[in-house]
């Protein structure tokens, strides 16, 4: 009885502050909804630039694009049987090219071909941005219509234009931003990955399952997230029936969504049918092709890395500092919480010592290729010294601690289990240090936890486009020469991601 008066409680304070937030929505929305629109036609408008100076400094493909232009014109020219060796990702980008190359070829009675040189393809990624700014908001408006604030502070609903503008923020994101201005497949995988989501957490979930398959096509690694969909689908599904509301502590979450899964085996196979499809599908094509990669596999063999997990801890903090910063005033609590429990703190520790003992594995590409900025920060941060990231372990502790927070706070810890264990299929396999396998871990992240506060949001919107202008600057004007160049890598040569 105590538990449901809390819950009743609990959902009359949801109801009074979803009441009080549509009140207050028509008079603020409007006006900060202008703003809004402004700031993303300006937005459009500078990357469009970008793209446009790209071009005239870098007019001819540049490192991977060389493989991904040249591909992408065999298709529009109809040469279906023509396959680069050197790409080791499905053919989705391609795919998609080709057929939109075939779309203006059919309004402007030019050639396919036409619409596939250098300058055109990389304009497809800045279209497919704009989509994804309109699927982010898409999931931040619904998402936001179930979140409920810190235990004890109260529901702080977040309207259309808050989500907006975190939409916007998100957008210009450094590593989704700079891989606008150039023809990779990461853009693509982004977008069919979110709009996956998107369609699933409106419960279109055959739609769901055709565009998770299309993302697999952009890359391989995806079928991770066509899995963190399906199981967020059976969460959705537990905690509409309201169990989790009276149990708090993880473990007795994890117990009841299994136990709830068995009794209803056959109602959550039909409902995950679609995905199960294409999971089914994957591993035929892992059979047939024997492992997943397509191409040269040499230099990307799945290994056992850790401290991926570290990195991509530390990714986080560094490109999330504002709400780090804000949410010092609760991590005390938090981490309160945790240290009264030494077991845990211990395990996190010993295992993260381990790892970086044990687990580290230094790529190839990581030490050679010093086009990266990843070759820097390895050098001259992670690798410093011999003690440098056992230093940094108590910044991934926060970090981690401080994630588990939010996301527990905003959703259930089942759903935290399900989050975490897809980051770290994401990111342990990968041999080689690239921060482009952590954006979809991160942005799936930011868009779990919207931010409500304004400052925080100008703050973050400041950080990136700082960011954006030294990474697209530095690009354009800091070119150096290799001694010895192949075909596919001629000088000048640009730092980049």
């Amino acid at each position: 009885s105590g538990i449901n008066a809390e819950y009743k409680q609990w959902y009359q304070r949801r109801v009074r502050g979803v009441d009080m937030a549509r009140n207050t929505i028509s008079e603020i929305d409007l006006p900060a909804s202008s703003w809004c629109g402004f700031f993303a036609c300006a937005m459009l408008a500078v990357t469009l630039g970008e793209v446009v100076k790209v071009n005239n400094a870098q007019p001819t493909p540049y490192m991977d694009e060389v493989f991904h232009v040249r591909q992408a014109q065999h298709y529009c020219a109809g040469n279906w049987s023509v396959w680069d060796d050197k790409i080791t990702t499905l053919p989705g980008l391609y795919v998609l090219t080709s057929g939109v190359a075939h779309l203006f070829s059919l309004a402007s009675h030019r050639p396919p071909l036409y619409w596939c040189s250098v300058e055109k393809l990389r304009f497809i990624n800045l279209v497919m941005s704009v989509v994804i700014f309109l699927v982010m908001y898409t999931i931040f408006r619904k998402l936001s219509r179930r979140l409920r604030d810190e235990p004890g502070l109260g529901i702080q609903p977040i309207h259309r234009t808050c989500c907006m503008m975190n939409s916007l923020v998100l957008c210009c994101f450094p590593l989704l931003y700079f891989y606008n201005l150039l023809y990779y497949t990461d853009v693509g995988s982004v977008l069919f990955v979110l709009a996956s989501y998107s369609c699933s957490i409106r419960n279109c979930h055959k739609r769901s399952a055709v565009l998770g398959a299309i993302s697999v096509a952009f890359r391989q690694t995806n079928i991770i997230w066509v899995g963190f969909t399906a199981g967020t689908v059976v969460i959705r599904d537990i905690e509409f029936r309201g169990i989790f509301h009276d149990r708090d502590d993880f473990l007795s979450q994890c117990v009841v969504a299994v136990q709830v899964i068995l009794r209803n085996l056959k109602h959550y196979l039909k409902l995950l049918t679609p995905y199960i499809l294409v999971m089914i599908g994957f591993v035929g094509f892992i059979v047939i092709n024997k492992g997943i990669v397509v191409g040269d596999r040499s230099a990307h063999q799945a290994v056992l890395h850790f401290p991926q997990f570290l990195y991509f801890l530390l990714f986080l903090s560094a490109f999330s500092a504002p709400h780090m910063i804000q949410r010092l005033r609760y991590s005390h609590l938090t981490v309160l919480r945790y240290c009264f429990r030494p077991v845990h703190v211990a395990l996190f520790f010993a295992s993260a010592v381990l790892a970086v003992a044990f687990f580290r594995h230094e790529h190839p590409y990581l030490l050679s290729d010093n086009r990266h900025y990843t070759f820097y920060i390895w050098r001259r941060v992670f690798n410093r010294t011999p003690a440098t990231m056992y230093l940094l372990l108590p910044v991934c502790f926060y970090t981690f601690l401080n994630m588990v927070a939010l996301l527990s706070t905003v959703h259930s810890k089942f759903f935290t289990l399900v989050y975490f264990v897809c980051c770290a299929a994401q990111t342990v396999p990968q041999g080689l240090l690239e921060f482009r396998y952590f954006l979809l871990p991160y942005l799936l992240y930011r868009l779990h936890v919207p931010q409500h506060s304004w400052v925080v949001l100008f703050l973050e919107l400041c950080q990136y486009t700082l960011i954006n202008l030294l990474t697209v600057k530095v690009f354009l004007n800091k070119t150096f020469d290799w001694p010895d160049t192949g075909e596919w890598n001629p000088n000048p040569q640009r730092f980049m991601w």
